[in-house]
């Protein structure tokens, strides 16, 4: 299997293939895991160049998944952006404490997303 320029672990079936197309339309390699544990595994294996990260998911949420992949050995290089509808400042905060690279509101998605993607990798 190819790496994936991606890991997107998002919940939500319409926004993570509205994010993937977007993000494949544009060149990149995406792979879309749909739980927080299957992300958080596919993290460790895949390797990708980074991870785009929802907060608000079942199980574990995304701020969990943060701490877990920059706390592993094996993650702890692979950016990561979180993507979330809240808009309180201690969520960004939270974010950027814990290891966040950057920090995308899903509503500013359509023009935000792929400027943050292509700086990040830049940056990688």
């Amino acid at each position: 299997m190819t790496t994936p320029d991606i890991l997107l672990i998002e919940d939500s079936p319409s926004q993570a293939l509205q994010f993937r197309l977007m993000l494949e339309q544009a060149g990149y390699r995406v792979e879309v895991a749909v739980t927080s544990l299957e992300g958080w595994r596919a993290a460790s294996v895949l390797k990708p160049r980074m991870i785009l990260l929802d907060i608000d998911l079942p199980g574990l949420d995304g701020f969990q998944v943060l701490s877990r992949l920059k706390r592993d050995r094996a993650t702890r290089h692979i950016p990561v952006v979180m993507l979330t509808h809240r808009e309180h400042v201690s969520s960004v905060q939270r974010a950027i404490d814990l290891g966040a690279n950057d920090y995308l509101f899903k509503d500013d998605a359509v023009s935000a997303l792929l400027p943050v993607v292509e700086q990040v990798i830049a940056l990688a």
